[in-house]
């Protein structure tokens, strides 16, 4: 026996009773009273029928009908007006008699309420829901022989209908009173005065100002903004379809739909867009592989722009814009350079409130009713009319949720007064239009369609079909025969390069029917959706946020069903588990504000799986160490001490112990390596790869701070190894730039570390950041076998991506490269510049040991002397204090002390092991040795600088080294 369906519907009910009845039924005979309450039943009943409704239920002298039940009618709320205006006049009629005959008066009172139910299969007692007792509750207030109804009615239908506001009732049941409107006059006398409406539009003049907006805007320089804004439905989508047909010849369009809950997809928008500049060219799109940051995803989308529109003009459609992303936005906000060298428009088609972007000039092109300046005009009125404090601070929201349409902002308006703990996201009206043609299609079709709008709008055949196939009961028509039905009616659409990919023709629909399907389909949907992207995961990592994002809406509908349940419990470990991995993405990637939002979002979430607040723990005090904030850092560690059980989580363990060793290494300058030990005991025992290679990250960097690349450089491979056999690496930043470092460094040959570098640089094509920091290393490498145009090239890209995300630390860091490299070609007047500039983004940043390092250097340029005090330095420090101090004796014409100072920066020099980073700094003291005029210290450097570059294969070296002796 298969279980009863429940349905969804958006409907108006009518409750009527008999005033007085308690007097009148002690006045009047049981008989009697029978029959007059049979009349006024019957009278009623038929009534309800004639105007499409349906009798509920007879309780006691109430008899309560619902309009809206069979079928959706877009005036059901009308029609429930009528029928009580109908019901009066007829009841008029026995009320007559019984006061003639009787000398009794016979009055009834009607209350109207619209709003959603679940309807049953049951004959009676069929619609369940908030709305009923709401109608219920107005009856009771409602004059003898007069009808209140509620705000949703009264929106729906003071178009038609006379009303007249009287005092909110205090209703039992109801936190806040409940506001109503009497009916004051019948229904042909028209609609209240103050009712907005609708201008008609010539909708070929909107043609031909879009058709000119964007010519115009090919021609200018930059990525000029046109904004279409519009109400789903009223023709923009077709306006747009035809204007991208009109400029096919002359542009390629490329349409991007924004997904509802963009504010919490973060980034998934800019993959999108990525693969649709791609088209079918042969162009590598970021799919989030690699650790990957916001900037270089600007970048890369910046250059695939640029590309495309190379070869021919670009015009962007970013449909339903008022659902962007806010890195959507910042992205399409950065577009206004007019330095980008780019044929291209943006045109943002969507209901947009207010100025589109926070940018220059803006084209705007208003499709009626209302544009968005005039939608957020219409909304301060609104506000200002209705008064409440709730409206504050929400004029931005209700201009956007009203989709340009004023009677939808109105009524989205007077619904948040109203507001108990939810908002509508769909006006009244909406509702009913929808409601009418859903009803055609059937529930199959109907909860098909939902679960398209619950996979964000646009789809895959397959996707849609294993999703639909997570519903309980299950469809009653096959999959193939319901999607079929929806593509005939034009509710799902075919994209042109795939016709396997669909799309929902009409939002406002497809959002509809979702609030139509009941909370356990839409826990099993989205479901089902988090588990198809999680599948993706190993190969796409970035959809790990719809993961996170479906495992969260599905938990949220089963804490609404059933709180407590298994299924509720199930659900949050699920969306915990998901919103961990999301946020330990975030900080693949390196962005850190991300993965604290996201880890934040768990501690909302009674998951009741152990080690997992040991998870969050890490990941956030990663970030908080990585942002250099020590102290915090230590505090939320020591709050986590309290309550870990590191056999739960040992991996997570291991993360937080390695943050502990750099805040305490932040703070005190020592590199705290009993805390590492400790961390790699806890990876053993883990077994976890991720573990093992930032416990090794953290081996390597200390060896290198001890000027010990030979070692640090092997134990930089064997993390690389494991790094990349983790889903995602907490540190793999870190450990691709600093293997690159030291291969230049240490003592492999420069073919042989040329070609690893190579490959870790083909590998990061989509994380730019982390590309740059391996070119750069990779630059000194092409130098060292005297290939100039190669290391040129290394750094003139590694500029351009950091320059482009705004990566100052980076472009810092680039300059001491440029430095190295001017110094080794003699170059000294370069690499002076270069150190100059070095120095201006350190002290721009603030990053004090950056600076000193360049000053120092600079320093033995000039001649100048050391800056700075000296303290517990590194090796590098160390040695350009020693090299600065002899440039100053130099100058000052002690040769002796300049000699001494050398000999001390060789002595310094002698315990740095790594052919790579010696070459330099002995090419430095060689220069500084030749000008003391001492030949055997002179040779004596030149002999260990000859020794590392015969090691190291550093073909340029070796011809500097010949060329000072």
């Amino acid at each position: 026996m298969s279980r009863p369906r429940t349905t969804l519907r958006f409907v108006t009910v009518l409750f009527g009773d008999v005033a007085g009845s308690t007097e009148l039924a002690r006045g009047l005979s049981p008989e009697v009273w029978q029959s007059t309450l049979a009349t006024y039943f019957a009278d009623v009943s038929r009534a309800a029928t004639e105007q499409g409704g349906r009798v509920e239920k007879f309780i006691g002298d109430a008899v309560v009908a619902v309009f809206g039940v069979e079928a959706t009618h877009e005036d059901d709320a009308l029609r429930a007006v009528e029928c009580a205006r109908v019901s009066l006049e007829r009841i008029a009629h026995q009320a007559a008699d019984l006061r003639r005959t009787r000398g009794v008066d016979f009055s009834v009172r009607f209350g109207i309420a619209s709003g959603q139910v679940a309807l049953s299969e049951r004959d009676s007692s069929f619609a369940i829901g908030e709305v009923m007792n709401r109608a219920a509750r107005l009856q009771a207030a409602a004059p003898a022989d007069g009808v209140v109804m509620d705000v949703r009615t009264w929106l729906l239908v003071r178009g038609a209908v006379s009303t007249r506001p009287i005092e909110p009732i205090a209703a039992k049941g109801f936190s806040r009173p409940l506001r109503a409107w009497q009916v004051s006059a019948a229904v042909a006398e028209g609609g209240d005065a103050d009712e907005a409406r609708t201008p008609l539009v010539d909708r070929r003049s909107q043609l031909d100002d879009l058709m000119a907006a964007l010519r115009t805007g090919l021609s200018r320089p930059g990525v000029p903004v046109v904004a279409l804004a519009g109400e789903p439905g009223v023709g923009k989508s077709r306006l747009v379809a035809e204007a991208s047909r009109r400029m096919a010849p002359v542009a390629r369009v490329l349409t991007l739909r924004c997904r509802r809950d963009g504010q919490r997809l973060g980034y998934w928008p800019l993959y999108q867009l990525a693969e649709a500049l791609g088209g079918d060219q042969p162009v590598r799109v970021p799919r989030g592989q690699g650790p990957q940051g916001k900037e270089e995803i600007f970048w890369t989308l910046r250059e695939l722009l640029r590309e495309a529109a190379a070869r021919r003009p670009i015009v962007l459609v970013l449909d339903d814009c008022q659902w962007m992303s806010p890195a959507v936005r910042e992205f399409a906000e950065g577009l206004d350079d007019p330095d980008l060298d780019v044929r291209a428009v943006l045109l943002l088609s969507g209901r947009v409130d207010g100025p589109p972007l926070a940018r220059g000039a803006v084209t705007a092109l208003r499709i009626p009713p209302l544009g968005p300046a005039d939608a957020r005009e219409l909304a301060a009125t609104v506000a200002a009319r209705l008064g409440p404090p709730v409206l504050e601070g929400m004029l931005d929201d209700l201009a956007r949720r009203s989709a340009g349409n004023p009677l939808y902002l109105e009524q989205l308006a007077h619904l948040q007064v109203d507001a108990e703990g939810r908002t509508d996201l769909i006006a009244p009206s909406a509702e009913a239009a929808v409601g009418a043609r859903l009803d055609h299609l059937g529930v199959d079709a109907q909860r098909l369609l939902a679960i398209a709008n619950a996979l964000g709008g646009s789809c895959v055949a397959g996707d849609l079909e294993k999703v639909a196939a997570a519903l309980d009961p299950p469809l009653d028509r096959t999959f193939d025969e319901t999607l079929a039905q929806l593509l005939g009616d034009g509710l799902l659409v075919t994209r042109a390069r795939s016709a396997g990919e669909l799309e929902v023709e009409s939002p406002v629909v497809a959002e509809v029917a979702y609030g139509r399907l009941p909370l356990a389909d839409r826990a099993r949907a989205h479901a089902q959706v988090a588990d198809l992207a999680e599948a993706r995961v190993d190969r796409h990592p970035s959809e790990i946020e719809l993961c996170a994002l479906h495992a969260g809406r599905a938990h949220a509908a089963w804490l609404e069903l059933r709180p407590g349940g298994q299924e509720e419990r199930h659900a949050a470990a699920r969306a915990a588990r998901a919103l961990c991995a999301a946020a330990q993405f975030a900080l693949s990637r390196g962005d850190l504000a991300m993965a604290l939002q996201t880890a934040g979002q768990v501690g909302g979430l009674d998951s009741g799986l152990p080690g997992l607040e040991l998870e969050i723990a890490a990941i956030e005090t990663y970030a908080t160490a990585a942002a250099g904030r020590a102290d915090e850092t230590l505090a939320r560690i020591a709050e986590a001490r309290k309550r870990w059980d590191t056999g739960g989580n040992l991996a997570a363990a291991v993360q937080l112990t390695l943050n502990e060793a750099v805040a305490r290494s932040a703070m005190t300058g020592r590199w705290h390596r009993s805390l590492i030990g400790q961390a790699r005991e806890l990876a053993r025992r883990a077994d976890d790869p991720a573990a093992h290679a930032r416990v090794l990250l953290l081996e390597g960097i200390g060896h290198m701070e001890d000027g010990d690349y030979v070692t640090a450089e092997a134990v930089l491979h064997e993390a690389f190894g494991h790094a990349r056999r983790a889903r995602w690496c907490f540190g793999a930043t870190e450990i691709y730039g600093n293997l690159a470092l030291c291969l230049a460094y240490g003592n492999t040959p420069a073919p042989a570390a040329t070609a690893i570098c190579a490959q870790l640089h083909a590998e990061l094509k989509d994380a730019h950041t982390v590309r740059a920091a391996v070119g750069c290393p990779a630059a000194l490498l092409a130098d060292m076998t005297c290939d100039s145009a190669t290391a040129t090239d290394l750094l003139d890209e590694g500029r351009s991506i950091l320059a482009g995300i705004g990566h100052q630390p980076g472009l810092a860091g680039l300059d001491m490269f440029r430095a190295t490299l001017a110094e080794r070609h003699g170059d000294h007047d370069g690499a002076g510049r270069a150190l100059e500039r070095a120095i201006q983004r350190f002290d721009a940043i603030g990053f004090s040991a950056g600076a000193r390092s360049a000053r120092l250097w600079h320093a033995t340029l000039a001649a100048d002397g050391p800056p700075g005090a000296r303290g517990a330095d590194s090796w590098d420090i160390e040695v350009l204090t020693e090299q600065a101090a002899a440039a100053a004796a130099l100058r000052e014409e002690r040769p002796d002390a300049a000699i001494e100072h050398v000999v001390r920066a060789g002595a310094r020099l002698d315990g740095v092991h790594g052919a790579g980073a010696r070459i330099t700094p002995l090419l430095v003291s060689l220069r500084l040795a030749a000008r003391c005029r001492d030949r055997a210290l002179a040779e004596r450097v030149a002999g260990l600088a000859r020794a590392d570059a015969e090691v190291k294969r550093d073909v340029r070296a070796l011809r500097t080294i010949d060329a000072l002796v």
